[in-house]
């Protein structure tokens, strides 16, 4: 997110060539962060840029624990998928069906938890019978630039790709520029000069806001994993040292006391050989042979490592989940206590994401009402549900054993809250009609007649 003054813009609303460039310039100067974020994601960690002095050991291990924490949390928030009720939901859930909204928002959230923010365009395809389609863009070279006022509204949003020739070397830039009414290209030479900008397309969107939209993964846009990332590197130094403290090991010097191998340097290298080959030392009376070896605490580089590994998934708040902690059957209590760091760092998430998911619905019920079809987004409930195991057969209990001072609805949806309430009691209705009816079978009566046909009876 980029904060400028909206009295940057022209009179008339449209944007100068010279704020694009500045806030792309601005963007750029971010770049070092978000690109350092994903290469530890890919394993390029800091470790494997040391060097060690003349012929020693340079063992160099990385312990992706940033991809780990970023699989897990965000598995764990949008692992399964978001469910929408409500007022012409049916019309959105047929829309995200098209576009694959899950695997879209788990991509989508993949992006937050790294860069510790992701962005989102909507555009209408170019089909017989259009609609809005879904892309992530990425967060390295895309960004939205928000006025100074206590709403953050936003202002416009960028997105630039550089262009290659056949050779791979760039040869200019592309930068979309996007705001309340029209999407434009321009093209440039340097992406840091205003005057090589030059305005090649504007196309009209319809979406009555900026379509690319900005999510957020916390307060300080800070990635899941950004906050250990010191710790990883000492993770990473410890297991590389230990390695090469093995290959030190494997190396040792072999210390001879009391004895000569040879008396000029061609018959020591001679019974240096022998002795590799043979495996034989023959030494005179008082003479000692032994390694020089550098003595390792195991026990020590155990606690350090297991330190190490601790601090890492407590401060960023996801658990390891193979280590003893999960181990066995633990009640739901217990599990909900052992992650419950890791649902406060969801119940973030979800918050923000939401944000975000509600600017999406804005736009296109606005498409919708183009169509001639009114949806009220604020109408629309938005439900999501964590990735995590669930135990029905206690959920059924206590769902059953609070009734009757607890309602219906509620004991419905703190068992799944994705059930309709309205739907669920018509079925159960319909269920105790059919089981009347078969009872009513099984007693020998076959001539079932409605209400109305049977008013008078029993003096009604």
């Amino acid at each position: 997110m980029i904060l400028k003054d909206r009295g940057l813009l022209n009179e008339d609303g449209s944007i100068p060539i010279e704020l694009i460039c500045r806030c792309v310039t601005e963007h750029e100067e971010k770049s070092k962060r978000l690109d350092n974020l994903n290469n530890y994601v890919d394993g390029k960690h800091d470790i494997l840029k040391r060097k060690m002095p003349g012929d020693a050991s340079n063992v160099r291990v990385v312990a992706n624990h940033a991809e780990y924490i970023t699989d897990i949390a965000t598995g764990y928030v949008h692992g399964a998928p978001v469910g929408y009720s409500g007022a012409g939901s049916d019309l959105i859930n047929a829309l995200y069906t098209k576009n694959e909204e899950d695997s879209h928002n788990a991509d989508l959230g993949k992006d937050i938890s790294i860069f510790g923010c992701g962005y989102e365009l909507l555009y209408m395809n170019t089909e017989d019978e259009p609609y809005v389609e879904l892309a992530t863009l990425n967060p390295r070279t895309t960004d939205v630039v928000k006025d100074t006022t206590v709403r953050h509204d936003t202002m416009f949003g960028i997105n630039y790709l550089p262009v290659r020739d056949i050779k791979d070397v760039i040869i200019g830039y592309q930068i979309f520029v996007y705001d309340d009414c029209f999407t434009y290209t321009y093209e440039a030479k340097n992406l840091y000069q205003a005057t090589s900008y030059v305005l090649v397309n504007q196309v009209e969107h319809f979406f009555d806001d900026c379509p690319l939209i900005e999510y957020e993964n916390n307060k300080k846009q800070r990635g899941d994993f950004e906050g250990v990332m010191t710790l990883i590197d000492a993770y990473n130094l410890l297991q590389s040292d230990r390695m090469n403290d093995k290959e030190a090991l494997a190396d040792a010097l072999l210390a001879i006391e009391n004895a000569s191998l040879g008396d000029n340097e061609d018959e020591r290298s001679e019974t240096a050989d022998f002795i590799k080959k043979e495996r034989i030392l023959e030494l005179p009376e008082g003479g000692k042979a032994y390694w020089v070896v550098k003595t390792m605490n195991e026990s020590q580089i155990e606690v350090l490592k297991k330190a190490l590994k601790d601090d890492i998934h407590e401060f960023s708040k996801v658990p390891c989940l193979t280590d003893e902690n999960f181990v066995g059957n633990s009640s739901g209590v217990a599990m909900k206590y052992k992650l419950f760091g890791l649902e406060q760092l969801g119940k973030t998430k979800e918050r923000y994401f939401k944000r975000g998911l509600r600017s999406r619905l804005k736009m296109i019920c606005h498409i919708y009402f183009i169509m001639g079809i009114h949806i009220d987004y604020k109408e629309i409930n938005i439900v999501m549900k964590r990735s995590l195991p669930v135990d029905d057969e206690t959920l059924a209990k206590i769902a059953n054993e609070t009734e009757g001072f607890i309602s219906w609805e509620t004991r419905l949806q703190r068992y799944d809250p994705e059930l309709d309430p309205e739907l669920e009691r018509e079925r159960l209705r319909q269920e105790k009609q059919e089981a009347a009816q078969a009872e009513a079978k099984a007693f020998g009566s076959y001539n079932f007649k409605s209400v109305t046909e049977t008013e008078g009876i029993n003096g009604i």
